[in-house]
């Protein structure tokens, strides 16, 4: 379930901001956030040692870069997963120079049934999906954060965010169309 009121240390990186964050500010927001920027990282790049370098170098940009946070315009787990998307997506660029992040030519194929169980074949069908309809797919449905924050965290208008989570949930059902039929 997602968690809309602000965690305490919220506040106080704001407060630090105005001077320096200090690095336990930094491991509280480590220690309360970690996972979900680890889950975001690992899901995006299909990579667990990938998940890792993003996951450290979210923190390490929060304290070296002294980014500001603002809670006025969102949680700070949505403004942490947005610096791991930006650094995902670097990552992916640097090894895909010459693949397009553009996802409306994307057309997903079904699934074969034979070759694996549900939960595998939905994280399949997920890390199967272009970069940016994959984000917002995480972001809504595992990070469960709301439209609003899932466009601050990715940069983009709530009609954009609205539009590739549309893509990308019809990517989807077209991949697992065979596994719904046995479900049902």
């Amino acid at each position: 379930m997602p968690n809309s009121r602000p965690y305490p240390f919220d506040h106080r990186l704001v407060i630090t901001a105005r001077g320096r964050v200090t690095r336990a500010d930094v491991e509280n927001a480590f220690d309360q956030h970690k996972d979900a920027v680890y889950r975001f990282a690992w899901t995006m790049s299909s990579s667990p040692a990938a998940a890792e370098d993003i996951t450290q170098e979210v923190f390490l940009t929060v304290l070296r870069d002294q980014v500001r946070f603002d809670p006025t315009r969102g949680s700070l787990r949505a403004f942490l997963l947005g610096i791991a998307r930006n650094l995902a997506l670097k990552r992916w660029r640097d090894e895909h120079r010459w693949d397009t992040l553009d996802d409306d030519r994307f057309v997903a194929q079904p699934f074969d049934l034979e070759r694996g169980e549900i939960g595998e074949l939905v994280s399949r069908a997920i890390r199967t999906l272009p970069p940016l309809q994959r984000e917002v797919v995480i972001l809504a449905e595992y990070e469960e954060l709301s439209l609003e924050q899932i466009g601050r965290a990715v940069e983009a208008e709530v009609g954009t965010v609205k539009s590739r989570l549309h893509r990308a949930r019809q990517n989807l059902r077209r991949m697992l169309a065979p596994v719904a039929s046995l479900v049902r």
